[in-house]
């Protein structure tokens, strides 16, 4: 046994046997150790002494004559179940080895001892193993506590998140809608509990309608929070222009050029994909402008399926300081369907290649005749769907 280095480290030791010879053997082959020996010369002053010294590990004979000792043995485990006892025994068999072993105790020799050697051996692997014991059992505790702290922030984090998700819910229109001869409808899935994912779409005029589909870069709560503040910034810049106080020309592509310094003015980090409409009920035309917005919309008209017209894409809002937007406009025909995915939607087709899932889609848009409820049941986008992205899907029509 390693000597003590100081006087924290003296460990106290109580031996229980009414043998003088014993009790003295084990003081003699314990006086060059740096411990404290408490001796008992009975079960009963063993008892007594221990609640006195409270022993870091007892040594017991359990064939004390006067008392039983295998009823002491149990009444020390009772009082300290992780305390080291060495049983001593006068002879030895299997069943009293079992006996001991079956109440736990740390190690059993047999008298007498012969070599101190082992009674110094059996002290070490005990105080070892109760050491072990100890370690475990404040790990054990000190987990117990993490994750309760853990439970608890887990707790308020999803709260937190049950909160976001009901504002992002309540600020995003209620579908489906008819706003100035268009009627708008859509489903937004969160790949977390909030989204990235947004749209909207809402009246400039009697004649005119604004709509949007936007992806935020990222996932979860930041990309949540930049959501709210680009449908707040959007909706801002309509209500300027409604009471003629927007300084330029209200067009998607002036709209983006607005939003893309506003964001890197803001220094987020993050950058947005947009695809924004501007709908005319009179004239029956959209002015569109792409903000790297992918997979392009798909145009339903007369049976067939096909992506909208892109002369002029632009970089993602946030991401190119000075970047140029620009408008295009395309003549509506009287039925048509405008199907709008968000890229999470790539995402979720098992498909080789980009090439085939857009085809696909354009297929199922064909398929469903550009139906709202159609195609979300044929993609099976159903609240329950877990995604590997956020997906959204807008349609906008003739009323």
């Amino acid at each position: 046994m390693t000597p003590a280095s100081n006087a924290k480290d003296i460990i106290t030791l109580l031996v229980i046997d009414n043998d003088l010879v014993v009790r003295a053997s084990i003081t003699a082959a314990l006086a060059n150790i740096s411990c404290c020996v408490v001796l008992a010369d009975s079960p009963a002053q063993g008892i007594e002494r221990f609640h006195a010294a409270s022993p870091d590990l007892v040594i017991i004979n359990i064939h004390l004559p006067e008392a039983n000792s295998y009823g002491t043995l149990q009444q020390l485990l009772e009082l300290a179940p992780d305390l080291p006892i060495i049983v001593l025994a006068d002879r030895g068999n299997s069943e009293d080895l079992q006996r001991a072993l079956r109440l736990g105790v740390s190690d059993y020799l047999i008298l007498p001892l012969t070599d101190t050697a082992i009674l110094e051996h059996a002290i070490n692997n005990s105080l070892r193993r109760a050491r072990l014991i100890e370690e475990n059992s404040r790990i054990r505790k000190k987990l117990e506590l993490v994750n309760n702290e853990m439970e608890e922030r887990i707790e308020i984090f999803q709260q937190d998140q049950q909160a976001g998700r009901h504002v992002q819910i309540n600020m995003m229109p209620v579908p489906p809608q008819t706003i100035s001869g268009f009627k708008f409808a859509h489903k937004v899935l969160p790949s977390l509990f909030l989204s990235g994912d947004t749209v909207d779409y809402k009246p400039v005029s009697n004649q005119q309608s604004l709509f949007y589909i936007a992806d935020v870069s990222g996932h979860g709560s930041s990309s949540a929070f930049i959501t709210i503040l680009l449908r707040f910034r959007i909706d801002q810049m309509r209500r300027e222009h409604i009471r003629s106080r927007f300084t330029t020309v209200f067009t998607p592509a002036s709209i983006l050029s607005c939003l893309n310094g506003d964001l890197l003015d803001a220094g987020l980090d993050k950058h947005i994909t947009l695809f924004m409409g501007l709908l005319h009920n009179t004239n029956n035309t959209l002015v569109y402008s792409v903000a790297g917005h992918h997979p392009l919309p798909f145009m339903y008209v007369g049976g067939n399926s096909a992506p909208i017209a892109l002369e002029r894409s632009s970089f993602p809002v946030g991401l190119v300081a000075g970047a140029n937007y620009f408008d295009t406009t395309v003549q509506l025909a009287n039925n048509f369907s405008l199907v709008l995915f968000s890229d999470g939607i790539l995402e979720l087709l098992k498909l080789p290649n980009m090439a085939e899932k857009e085809q696909h889609l354009g297929a199922v848009v064909a398929e469903c005749a550009g139906d709202f409820d159609l195609i979300k049941t044929k993609l099976m986008l159903n609240k329950h769907l877990s995604v590997p992205d956020d997906i959204a899907l807008m349609t906008v029509s003739r009323a």
